[in-house]
């Protein structure tokens, strides 16, 4: 069970990047895709605590990137996905 929510997190959490990265801002900040995506990844993240995964092992799960490109996003991608972000949101 722990290893399905883990690809469930790592795949909302990948989900929820890829709107940001490529999603169209609204007024409200986020457009439609974004707004969607962020809803799937609070649900994801509510459905690994219902199941008992504590705060840390969720975050854990986050914090890493799959390396099983089968399901997941290519590294090539995934730099460039990086560097939108941080274009977007300079820190």
């Amino acid at each position: 069970m722990k290893e399905y929510l883990a690809q469930r997190l790592d795949a909302a959490r990948d989900l929820y990047l890829l709107a940001l990265a490529l999603g169209e801002r609204g007024p409200d900040q986020f457009g439609p895709l974004i707004r969607e995506a962020r809803l799937h990844f609070i649900l994801v993240i509510e459905e690994a605590r219902i199941a008992g995964l504590d705060t840390i092992e969720i975050q854990n799960v986050l914090a890493t990137h799959s390396d099983d490109l089968v399901d997941t996003i290519t590294p090539d991608l995934r730099e460039r996905l990086d560097e939108l972000l941080r274009i977007a949101n300079p820190r």
